[in-house]
């Protein structure tokens, strides 16, 4: 049997903290999923009855991340967002390159999608675990994401309040 051996991968447990920790910090975060073989973070939000056209508000977002990113000097090579309407509610995933990707930018996609979407946003309310120094929070999700250069592939998603991870 071929394959790696996710078991005496040390990576796997900084992996899984690091989705982990993004969860429980920002319950606003419905699915997590971490592509190490693209470098690729994909980060899902759950939105119910948007009453926009999606395009614009595709454009919109894109458009105020991509201000951030010169204001900041971040060099970005993948930063997009699809949404996918299903009959109750909308998905909306954002996928970035992990090399330069930070806790501030989760931050900032949170509140830029809390103002568009308003009181839209799912939020799980059993997840609202805080840590009580952000500061201490950051520089966790900052280590953590610097370490996140394996091969496995993890999955974290919220279940009745829990955060499951798991190995694609």
């Amino acid at each position: 049997m071929s394959g790696t051996n996710y078991y005496k991968n040390s990576s796997v447990p900084h992996v899984a903290n690091l989705l982990t920790s993004i969860l429980i910090h920002n319950p606003e975060i419905a699915k997590i999923k971490l592509d190490p073989r693209k470098q690729v973070v994909k980060i899902s939000f759950y939105v119910k009855n948007i009453s926009q056209k999606i395009k614009p508000l595709k454009e919109h977002l894109q458009q105020l991340l991509e201000t951030y990113y010169y204001l900041s000097d971040i060099k970005v090579t993948v930063s997009s967002f699809e949404f996918q309407q299903l009959e109750y509610f909308t998905i909306i995933e954002f996928q970035r390159d992990v090399i330069s990707f930070s806790e501030k930018e989760i931050s900032l996609i949170i509140a830029l999608l809390k103002e568009d979407f308003d009181a839209t946003l799912v939020i799980d309310e059993d997840g609202l675990l805080l840590m009580d120094d952000p500061t201490l929070h950051e520089e966790l999700v900052s280590y953590l994401l610097d370490n996140a250069k394996t091969g496995i592939e993890l999955i974290a998603l919220r279940d009745e309040g829990r955060v499951v991870v798991f190995n694609n």
